[in-house]
């Protein structure tokens, strides 16, 4: 059985909501990878994408998800454009069960900006219509999100809920990868 549970899926599905429970029902430990990126570079991600674009948060990234793809029993937040790397996808396969959480593009919208990190934090979103951001953005990485072990719809759910069903598919995988039985 995989060691790992790794958490895709677009900025705003709950990924890093969904983490902590996740971890405290399986005793593992939970990691968030933008807040590790953030004490690797001793700054705030937007402030990593002001001074060296997406490409410097993105080589960041990569190094820490290599880093923390070493480690056993952790639930991992992703930051939403962490699977644009094969890199990185291979290194979250290699010994992870991935969950891709998605929701809708108005969810996500309105869960952006009541969270406590709303457009203005996020860098990817900045522009004249965020609406239309999270549109093309969410198409884009679509197929790679569908890459995922799980996939679930947070749209509806509670925290409690969408973790009781992703400890369900985590717990039904195959002991050995690819031989279901």
């Amino acid at each position: 059985m995989k060691d790992q549970i790794w958490l895709i899926g677009f900025m705003g599905t709950g990924k890093s909501r969904i983490a902590r429970p996740l971890a405290v029902a399986l005793g593992w430990e939970r990691v968030d990878i933008d807040e590790l990126i953030e004490q690797e570079a001793g700054e705030g991600v937007p402030d990593i994408f002001r001074h060296g674009g997406e490409g410097a948060f993105r080589v960041l990234e990569t190094k820490v998800i290599e880093r923390v793809a070493q480690t056993p029993n952790v639930v991992v937040a992703t930051g939403g454009g962490s699977v644009l790397s094969e890199i990185n996808r291979e290194a979250m396969k290699a010994r992870g069960f991935i969950v891709c959480l998605d929701a809708r593009v108005d969810t996500i919208a309105a869960r952006v900006m009541a969270s406590d990190a709303h457009v203005s934090e996020r860098p990817l979103l900045q522009g004249d219509d965020p609406l239309a951001r999270i549109t093309s953005l969410k198409a884009e990485r679509e197929a790679l999100y569908r890459q995922a072990d799980f996939i679930i719809q947070t749209d509806d759910m509670t925290p409690d809920q969408v973790t009781h069903q992703i400890l369900l598919a985590f717990r039904e995988q195959p002991a050995v990868p690819g031989n279901a039985t």
